[in-house]
């Protein structure tokens, strides 16, 4: 029998929401993801996020009439198979479209795929036994359970044996560039880094790195433009990942990195169709939305870790695909991390908006501060007035925690100075987005106490941030970016990362909490085949004589 098979899926569906099938099928109970269209997003690009077919995302939006012409902003359903799933919890899956020839019944599918009748029509409500010819369905196969055995008492003997015979010959790292990344500040050579313990999970096994295994990383960015120029983002985070690769290679580990220039002209096609690419142990890349779906298709295809530094919206990728880890932090990271501060002394929560607030962000704003002190005050500001005063907002006798929703610079900047009159106690917070504004009076930051959640910030007091601005500017002549110190964060973390647990590190690097030059790194995921997401974020916190970084 000719079997065509379309893409292979793995693992588990887990959607933040779900609705029961309300129609189109005899039998069963199909569930589906909700997915709101992004700007020049295609149904196809939406189909591979989510591995499921064009064909299949139409089933059950009967009002697309043109699977070409779909509109930003519209809501549209995508079938999720993860009541199969939790049917059996103690077992792996992946699943394949297969489009039924002439002549197929179930029994021979089932039979060709070693699945089983009931199972395919439990994942395809209302096929029939002898299924129409054309259809796509869903064959669910059962993955090999992956056994991990615990070494006995030997075998860990002579594991440690082996480990103090591998410290003893490798070189000393240089303190000034060691970070703790098991959470320990004391920890600062490469010995003693060997010996930081960290509780795993069962899943969890430690990697024994032998002398002579090379780590094989692949960094896709766009590092020139259209014109010729470089493009300084991509440029100079593979300047900052070089210099952790030199530093890691000068404590003993074994690395080749390759770079592929995504910008310009060139095209990620190209790209996935490089056998360097696929030999890879991790990619780290920056793309545009369409190039990192294919790179997330990609990565669960061939189990290479995809790393996604810089974009806010991979979430989507991460979902139901082990290999994706997004380092940016989502939005409910930085409202928490807003929300985080103890104090100890009475205090009155606030929140002040415009008059036409963005709606997403106050609820998650309102959703934040019920979580954390209960009660609060909504309160909105025109620009131009001392309402809060003159309206008798403030209380004299707390602490007044103001908590804006707005990243519109105007109005940020307007409140602000209004908030410096008062002579009430206060202490204000916002986004990350407000350290970039520039017609603000920062001064009045400072008078103010204002909190900002940073997914990343530098202190240029610490000696090993002082030391990588050395060597960077004497290997590019250039000042490090933001940029520079990601390369080098993301790269050496995960570098870190592949030496204490090998390439299978998904069972442990949730266990694996950092903080190096500019980013904190917290990584975890919803369920065991989803990726991870970074909830790793600072608190910059103004004070009338400093500005203060909170590390968690």
């Amino acid at each position: 029998m000719y079997i065509t098979i379309f893409f292979i899926l793995y693992g588990e569906i887990s959607p933040a929401q779900t609705l029961p099938n309300s129609g189109g099928y005899k039998g069963g109970s199909l569930f589906y993801y909700f997915h709101v269209i992004r700007k020049d997003e295609t149904l196809s690009q939406i189909a591979m996020i989510y591995n499921v077919s064009v064909n299949e995302i139409l089933e059950v939006n009967t009002t697309i009439t043109d699977p070409e012409r779909i509109i930003e902003g519209m809501k549209i359903k995508v079938p999720n198979y993860s009541h199969f799933i939790n049917k059996y919890p103690n077992e792996q899956w992946k699943f394949i479209l297969y489009k039924v020839k002439q002549g197929d019944k179930l029994k021979s599918i089932a039979k060709a795929f070693s699945s089983d009748v009931d199972d395919i029509k439990y994942v395809n409500p209302g096929v029939e036994n002898k299924p129409v010819v054309g259809e796509e369905i869903r064959i669910p196969v059962k993955k090999q359970n992956v056994i991990e055995q615990k070494l006995d008492a030997k075998d860990r003997n002579e594991r440690e044996k082996n480990n103090r015979n591998e410290r003893e010959t490798q070189p000393v790292r240089n303190p000034a560039l060691t970070f703790n990344w098991g959470g320990n500040e004391n920890k600062s050579t490469s010995a003693e880094l060997e010996e930081t313990v960290i509780h795993c999970s069962t899943d969890c096994v430690e990697y024994l790195y032998k002398s002579g295994t090379t780590f094989k990383i692949s960094i896709v960015m766009p590092l020139k433009k259209n014109d010729g120029t470089l493009d300084l983002s991509g440029t100079s985070f593979l300047g900052g990942a070089l210099i952790a690769v030199n530093e890691m290679k000068n404590n003993g580990l074994s690395i080749k990195l390759n770079s592929f220039d995504i910008g310009s002209s060139n095209s990620i096609d190209r790209i996935l169709y490089s056998p360097e690419l696929r030999e890879s142990n991790i990619i780290i890349a920056q793309a545009p939305v369409n190039d990192l779906a294919k790179l997330a298709a990609y990565a669960a295809e061939t189990r290479i870790h995809l790393i996604i530094p810089f974009e806010k919206n991979a979430h989507s990728f991460v979902t139901n695909n082990p290999y994706v880890i997004q380092l940016y932090p989502l939005d409910d990271v930085i409202f928490r991390t807003l929300m985080s501060k103890q104090y100890n002394e009475d205090v009155f929560p606030i929140l002040i908006k415009p008059e036409k607030p963005d709606s997403l962000m106050l609820d998650k704003y309102r959703t934040a501060l019920k979580e954390r002190f209960g009660k609060f005050v909504e309160q909105t500001h025109k620009m131009g007035s001392r309402d809060l005063e003159n309206k008798n907002i403030l209380d004299l006798n707390k602490l007044n925690l103001i908590f804006v929703c707005s990243v519109t610079e105007s109005f940020v900047s307007d409140l602000i100075d209004r908030l410096s009159l008062v002579k009430h106690r206060l202490s204000v917070y916002g986004k990350y987005e407000w350290q970039s504004f520039e017609m603000i009076n920062k001064s009045h930051y400072f008078n103010t106490n204002v909190h900002l959640a940073q997914p990343a910030s530098v202190d240029y007091n610490n000696d090993a941030a002082k030391l990588f601005v050395q060597l960077y500017r004497k290997a590019y002549n250039n000042e490090p970016g933001k940029h520079a110190f990601l390369g080098y964060d993301a790269t050496y973390y995960f570098l870190a990362v592949l030496r204490k647990y090998g390439t299978e590190f998904q069972h442990c690097v949730s266990e694996f909490n950092s903080v190096g030059l500019q980013s904190q790194y917290k990584l975890v995921r919803n369920n065991i085949n989803d990726g991870f997401v970074n909830e790793g974020c600072f608190l910059l916190e103004y004070t009338p004589d400093s500005i203060e970084i909170k590390r968690k």
